[in-house]
C-alpha cells in the first residue's frame, strides 16, 4: 500500500484520490478551502431553491467517451447544451459567430457556408503569420466584429490588448459556417444531477481517503516531511510552490456580484456577454437556467464578473512574458518527478483546462504510474 498525498480538491485531485483509493493506495487530500470542488463547487440557495455556482458557471462537455464514462459512474446526469449571447448596442447576437450572428450584425440574409465564407473574405485581412488574438480574429472575420465582440471584451478580462495576447486565447471561441447556436458542440454536454460539489463528494467517499479542509499546503509542508509520501501531487499554483524563485506567473481572478431579483427571470439566456467599456463587467450569468426548479418561482439569482488581478488566482495568462517564466518552473517540476512529486491542473501547470480535460490528464497520469 503507497501513501498518497493531494493538494487540492478539485477535479484533478478527486480525480486522482478515487483512483488511488480503489487501488488500494492510502491517500490523504488536502485543501485550504473549506469545501470540496475547487471553483467547481456549487450550493442550493435556500430561500431560492436555486442551485449557484459560487465561482461562476461550470459546464461540463466533453468528446472522450473515457472521460464520460468515468464521471458517470458517480453521478446521475441531466442533458444541458449551452449558448452565449453578446450584447452588442441593442442587439444580442451568437456567439461563437456563426450565420445567425453575421446575419443578424450585418443585416444579411445569407443562407449557407458558401455565401458566409464569401462575404467574410472581403472583411477579412490575409496575413502569413497569425502572432496574436488580434492577428486572428482580423484573419477571420474582420475589422468590425473585431471590434464590436472582442477588442473590449478582451481589454476587460484580460487587461491586455489582444495584440498582446497569444491566438490560442480567442480561439477558443472557434468560427461557425452554419446555424448551430451553441457553444459547445462536444459529443456529450451535461449536468450531475445535485451538482459539481456533490459529484466530487461521491467521488472521495471512500475508506482509503483521509479529507482535510481548511488546511494551507505551505503550512502542511513546514511541519511535515513530504518524503513519507510515496507520491505527491499538487495542484496548486505552480509559482507559489517555489516560493516564485523566478517571479510571479500573471493569473486573473473575478469578483462575482450575486444579485436576487423577485422576478421569474433576469435576462432571456443563462449567459450575456457584455464587451462594451459602458459596462465595467465581462458577463452576467443566471444560473436558474442550469438547474431549472421543480415550481415555477418568482425569483432568480445572478452573478456579474469583474475581471481583476487581485483575489484567487483563475486565469492562467497566456502571453510570452509568462511563457519565459514558465519554461524554468517546469524545469524544475521535472527535478522533482523522481521523487514522486507532479504538478497537475490549471494552477499546477499554468495551461488552460476544460473540466474535461482536466479529468483526462489526471486518469492518464495514474495509469502512467501504475504502469511504471
Amino acid at each position: 500500500m503507497s501513501r498518497i498525498l493531494i493538494i487540492g480538491a478539485g477535479l484533478s485531485g478527486a480525480t486522482l484520490a478515487e483512483r488511488f483509493a480503489n487501488h488500494g493506495d492510502s491517500v490523504l487530500m488536502i485543501d485550504q478551502r473549506a469545501h470540496l470542488a475547487g471553483n467547481c463547487y456549487d450550493h442550493l440557495d435556500r430561500e431560492t431553491g436555486i442551485r449557484v455556482s459560487n465561482y461562476g458557471a461550470h459546464l461540463f462537455h466533453t468528446n472522450s467517451q473515457a472521460v464520460w464514462d468515468y464521471l458517470k459512474s458517480f453521478s446521475k446526469w441531466q442533458d444541458y447544451e449551452h449558448q452565449v449571447l453578446v450584447k452588442v448596442k441593442n442587439q444580442l447576437l451568437n456567439l461563437p459567430i456563426n450565420l445567425n450572428t453575421v446575419n443578424q450584425f450585418f443585416r444579411l440574409k445569407l443562407k449557407n457556408a458558401e455565401e458566409m465564407c464569401s462575404f467574410l473574405a472581403k472583411k477579412t485581412k490575409k496575413l502569413k503569420d497569425v502572432a496574436n488574438s488580434e492577428d486572428y480574429v482580423l484573419s477571420q472575420v474582420g475589422q468590425e466584429l473585431y471590434e464590436a465582440i472582442f477588442q473590449n471584451y478582451s481589454l476587460k478580462q484580460w487587461a491586455l490588448d489582444p495584440s498582446e495576447l497569444d491566438a490560442a486565447v480567442i480561439k477558443r471561441n472557434p468560427l461557425r459556417f452554419d446555424a448551430d447556436n451553441r457553444y459547445f458542440t462536444d459529443r456529450y454536454q451535461a449536468l450531475p444531477v445535485g451538482g459539481f460539489e456533490n459529484l466530487v463528494k461521491k467521488m472521495l467517499t471512500h475508506q482509503n481517503i483521509e479529507l482535510k479542509l481548511k488546511t494551507d499546503f505551505f503550512k502542511f509542508r513546514a511541519q511535515n516531511d513530504l518524503s513519507q509520501f510515496d507520491q505527491v501531487f499538487y495542484t496548486g499554483a505552480i509559482d507559489q510552490y517555489f516560493d516564485y524563485a523566478y517571479g510571479h506567473l500573471e493569473y486573473r481572478s473575478l469578483d462575482f456580484h450575486f444579485e436576487e431579483h423577485d422576478q421569474e427571470f433576469y435576462q432571456s439566456n443563462s449567459a450575456i456577454n457584455y464587451p462594451s467599456l459602458d459596462y465595467p463587467f465581462t458577463r452576467i450569468i443566471e444560473y436558474k437556467y442550469f438547474y431549472p426548479p421543480k415550481k415555477s418561482i418568482n425569483k432568480t439569482i445572478i452573478s456579474k464578473e469583474y475581471p481583476t488581478w487581485d483575489g484567487e488566482p483563475y486565469y492562467p495568462v497566456p502571453r510570452e512574458r509568462n511563457h519565459l517564466m514558465l519554461k524554468k518552473y517546469l524545469r524544475e517540476t521535472k527535478k522533482l518527478e523522481a521523487s514522486g512529486i507532479h504538478f497537475v491542473g490549471r494552477l499546477g501547470t499554468y495551461h488552460y483546462l476544460n473540466m474535461d480535460q482536466a479529468v483526462a490528464e489526471a486518469l492518464k497520469l495514474f495509469e502512467k504510474l501504475k504502469k511504471s
